[in-house]
């Protein structure tokens, strides 16, 4: 984890211009292709577009992807992952000239069921669902895709369980992707069509690098702590997480798609 992030500084430092946005994000679109992977890289097709090219930015599960701008086709390199890994790629182009991955087959859709009450509502800012919808003999979750993973973030049990049928989503800057899993009797797993949601930078910052008993956030956020080899230690959800319990030394912490090294004195 940690040469990954010092790879991508580098290259931003090097070269600035292969990550920089030349467009306002108003007259962009987004293309996501998603599902298991079964081997191969993909290959996208990127139009001409005025005096550059569409593609303005890629993310790999999460992170962002230094691909080639100046080409009418580039590769996007999955030799990272093994077959089974999920994968999200979101490409963010110009309006008018949408790009084509070539070969999405490498990337297996899950079987979905139906479920088209799904929706985030903009008014009330709840992700919501009708509970007549679904299978009384099937229990559910609502997932968002974190850190290059799925997440149960709610249990929802069994229709005839649930008290709610509305969330109140803790996001992360930028897109944000949702999902209910249906389990049947049998354990057999289907997925309703995932619901997307752009947030606007949220400014989460760590209120410092240096702690004792608590890293503090600026804002309420998701998070994920490993040790300094890079081993996962627990994630959450929360403004202060609690670290009494951990020895001193160096910690890797993600949040709000940022990456940062803390140290417990």
């Amino acid at each position: 984890m940690r040469n990954r992030t010092l790879i991508f500084l580098f290259s931003f430092l090097l070269f600035p211009g292969l990550f920089a946005q030349e467009t306002d994000n108003n007259d962009q679109e987004e293309l996501l292709v998603d599902g298991r992977y079964v081997g191969g890289n993909l290959y996208v097709l990127n139009p001409s577009a005025g005096d550059g090219f569409s593609v303005q930015g890629v993310t790999l599960n999460g992170k962002e992807y230094p691909f080639t701008h100046n080409s009418n086709a580039f590769e996007i390199s999955l030799a990272d992952y093994t077959p089974n890994d999920y994968v999200i790629v979101q490409i963010a182009y110009l309006k008018g000239t949408e790009p084509k991955v070539v070969n999405a087959e490498s990337l297996v859709k899950e079987s979905e069921f139906a479920l088209p009450s799904f929706i985030y509502n903009k008014k009330t800012k709840l992700i919501a669902w009708n509970i007549k919808e679904m299978d009384k003999a099937c229990s559910y979750r609502l997932e968002q895709f974190l850190y290059g993973k799925w997440i149960t973030v709610k249990d929802l049990g069994t229709p005839d369980d649930m008290i709610a049928d509305t969330y109140l989503p803790v996001l992360l800057t930028g897109m944000n992707l949702f999902r209910i899993k249906q389990v049947d009797a049998s354990n057999k797993e289907l997925f309703s069509p995932v619901v997307k949601l752009k947030s606007p930078n949220r400014k989460v910052y760590l209120v410092a690098d240096k702690v004792k008993d608590f890293i503090e956030f600026t804002a309420v956020t998701h998070y994920e702590l490993y040790d300094a080899n890079g081993f996962f230690i627990k994630r959450g959800t929360a403004q202060k997480v609690n670290i009494s319990d951990l020895k001193k030394g160096n910690y890797w912490i993600n949040f709000d798609g940022k990456e940062a090294f803390i140290t417990k004195k």
